[in-house]
């Protein structure tokens, strides 16, 4: 039997060919390119790729075949595209095993977002460290030492967040920054990372894939290690929490989400005026799904 899911997203096609078709529009010297004769090998190998990248599996034989159909009776159109990868990003319905087809997406997000920052490292040590600093933080109590106590409760809760990132993420209670901040504020990052200078150096090469110039780290070096005041992208900060939310506040995060998209998604850096497009847009509108989507749909990503 179809999902629900793939019966709505035939029922709004049909509904879009028959009744409600817009006027072509012209643009002088782009026009649409020809899909005609695009073998169906090449539309199964998109819709198994995006299944993958955007939800960390490949779609059932239902799916599979319903959405070939749904591409090839609307001639590969962006539009069909378009509302596949919505329906993936933000489907509610639930599947087979519970899980509706956006949270599988956010599940992806999350799972790539560990692998950029803590060597995609399985929740089960998260819980693991998270227990040790709650029990140890119990006999710290039990000893009277409450300032070892409060630090050791305040690090479980770290680790805790960035458990609790991916359903923040989905629910609209963090953005994707506050994601990125989740993963690289917490003791394992730290332990990964061992020192603050390369902790700084870390930080840099996760979130803009480079390393920061000498001033830059000077100014970052001194907030994280010593609290001590000091300016990082016109900003002032004394601590490594500071540090962190600068980075990932700066315009330059912007940029880093396009080239952490593109390198994911597309295996290659973004051009110059890739990343002036997108980096602007999600500056504007802190909007990477809509960055996916549209690398996703594109003829280059399909193999069209």
């Amino acid at each position: 039997m179809l999902r629900k899911t793939t019966y709505s997203i035939l029922i709004t096609f049909l509904v879009i060919s028959i009744g409600c078709k817009k006027p072509d529009k012209f643009v002088p010297c782009n026009e649409a390119p020809d899909y005609y004769g695009v073998p169906t090998v090449k539309v199964k190998n998109y819709i198994n790729r995006i299944f993958i990248d955007l939800t960390g599996r490949e779609p059932l034989d239902v799916e599979m075949d319903s959405l070939v159909i749904l591409l090839e009776n609307n001639k590969l159109n962006f539009a069909t595209r378009d509302q596949i990868i919505t329906s993936l990003q933000t489907d509610t319905v639930p599947g087979a095993n519970g899980e509706s087809y956006k949270d599988q997406y956010y599940q992806r997000m999350y799972e790539l977002q560990k692998a950029r920052f803590v060597e995609g490292l399985p929740d089960a040590e998260f819980n693991q460290d998270i227990g040790i600093l709650e029990n140890g933080a119990r006999l710290d109590s039990t000893y009277g030492d409450m300032l070892s106590y409060q630090y050791k409760m305040n690090q479980a809760q770290l680790l805790r967040n960035v458990l609790e990132s991916k359903d923040d993420l989905q629910n609209d209670s963090i953005d994707f920054a506050q994601m990125c901040l989740r993963m690289c504020y917490n003791n394992i990052y730290d332990d990964i990372n061992m020192n603050s200078f390369n902790y700084v150096n870390a930080v840099f090469d996760n979130t803009f894939y480079r390393f920061p110039t000498q001033q830059e780290f000077l100014s970052s070096y001194e907030m994280v290690e010593n609290s001590t005041a000091d300016i990082l992208f016109g900003q002032s900060g004394s601590s490594k929490f500071d540090f962190i939310s600068i980075i990932t506040r700066s315009t330059e995060f912007h940029d880093g989400t396009v080239n952490w998209v593109y390198r994911s998604y597309m295996a290659r850096e973004p051009n110059a005026q890739e990343k002036f497009h997108y980096s602007n847009h999600y500056a504007t509108n802190n909007d990477v799904n809509y960055i996916i989507k549209e690398i996703v749909k594109s003829d280059e990503y399909a193999n069209f």
